[in-house]
């Protein structure tokens, strides 16, 4: 299905062997900008993001993703397919991604001998070099020096389509993220803001729910005593007559 957002549709989702969905009943809406993946280590994460790129199929509900959508898995065992032909690529987007992300001409050969930062940041360049509608990206900053990591920040600024990610970077959330979905098994939550803000709207709904659950327990524990109160009387006047 094709179109301009990414939206999630009653999403359910089970890995073959599991006894239950890791994910269920999922309704979010990724909207043009950055919007951060949050949660627990095993919350689903990437299940959610390759979900939304279209690189694993829900076991129920749909999901409208963007013709076009590129995921960048966490690993970069393997060069992009591409990165040759954007380090040829004489075209002014193609000089800038290059300038901003500092990738050498040399790296598409000598892929092996990069380093994990090196390599994550040639993909992601690869990635954004196609201009794809819609972008999700698993640990960017992942490996990268405070340099290399404003350098990336700086070209992932630019893109000006749906983007997702996956980080425990809470400053890059907070910094380039318009909102967040926090996960939490089976559900997702989208929060406006980056991850601080989101955090803090998590901890005034548990506060409230908190709340609310001490109201309850004081309403159910005076309806007791009024119920004992009843009976001692009804026995009292029982023993009277």
């Amino acid at each position: 299905m094709s179109g301009r957002d990414i939206r999630f549709h009653d999403v359910s989702f089970r890995y073959a062997g599991a006894t239950s969905p890791l994910l269920g009943n999922v309704n979010v809406h990724f909207p043009k900008g950055w919007s951060g993946i949050v949660g627990a280590n095993g919350a689903g994460k990437t299940t959610l993001m390759r979900l939304a790129t279209g690189s694993l199929a829900p076991t129920q509900g749909r999901v409208e993703i963007p013709e076009g959508a590129v995921y960048c898995a966490q690993r970069t065992d393997k060069a992009p397919d591409g990165l040759q032909q954007l380090m040829k690529d004489m075209d002014g987007q193609a000089w800038e991604i290059r300038g901003r992300l500092g990738l050498q001409e040399s790296w598409p050969e000598r892929w092996d001998s990069l380093s994990h930062g090196e390599r994550k940041r040639a993909q992601i360049g690869v990635a954004l070099w196609r201009q794809p509608p819609a972008l999700a990206i698993d640990e960017p900053t992942n490996h990268l020096d405070r340099e290399a990591q404003t350098m990336l920040v700086s070209a992932l600024r630019r893109y000006d389509g749906v983007g997702l990610l996956v980080s425990h970077d809470r400053s890059l959330l907070d910094g380039i993220c318009r909102q967040c979905a926090f996960v939490d098994p089976p559900g997702a939550t989208m929060r406006p803001g980056g991850y601080s803000k989101g955090l803090a709207q998590v901890q005034v709904e548990r506060n409230t729910v908190l709340r609310e659950r001490e109201t309850a327990t004081r309403e159910v524990r005076k309806l007791e005593r009024e119920v004992a109160r009843r009976r001692e009387e009804a026995s009292k006047s029982h023993a009277k007559r």
